[in-house]
C-alpha cells in the first residue's frame, strides 16, 4: 500500500500542472516550422508590421478546437516600436494548447480590402499538441 501511494505522489509531483506550462515564443524567422506543445502551454506568434500603412496580420487557418486564440476573437495585440508617427511595431497572437492533435496555424500580412491581391508576407507552422 505504502508503494502505491509513494507511486501516485510522484506521479502527481512529476505531472505538468497549468502553473507550469511552457510559453513558446515563435517570430517570422520560425515560419515553417513544427513544434511540439502539451495541454495548457501558450503560443506566442510575434510578427512586425505597420498597420498605418493598411497591412494587417491575420488568422486564417488554425483548429481552435486544438490550439485555442486567446483574447479577442483571434485578435492580435499590437504594439508600436516608438510614439513616432507612423511607426511600425509587432503584432502578437496567443494561443493556448487545448487538446490534444495537429494543426496548421497560417497568418497573412494583407491589406484586407484589396481583393484579389496576394498576401505580402504569410506565416506558417504545424503545432503538435501532446
Amino acid at each position: 500500500m505504502l508503494f502505491v501511494m509513494l507511486s501516485v505522489i510522484a506521479f502527481l509531483l512529476t505531472a505538468r500542472s497549468p502553473s507550469r506550462a511552457a510559453r513558446v515564443r515563435l517570430n517570422e524567422a520560425d515560419s515553417g516550422r513544427t513544434l511540439e506543445l502539451h495541454l495548457a502551454d501558450r503560443l506566442d506568434v510575434v510578427l512586425e508590421g505597420n498597420p498605418t500603412t493598411g497591412y494587417r496580420w491575420e488568422l486564417v487557418t488554425v483548429d481552435k478546437s486544438i490550439l485555442k486564440p486567446t483574447g479577442a476573437s483571434g485578435k492580435p495585440d499590437y504594439k508600436p516600436d516608438s510614439s513616432a508617427l507612423g511607426a511600425g511595431g509587432k503584432f502578437t497572437f496567443t494561443f493556448e494548447a487545448a487538446t490534444a492533435g495537429q494543426t496548421k496555424l497560417q497568418l497573412i500580412y494583407h491589406r484586407s480590402f484589396e481583393k484579389g491581391v496576394p498576401p505580402v508576407k504569410t506565416f506558417e507552422a504545424t503545432v503538435v499538441v501532446r
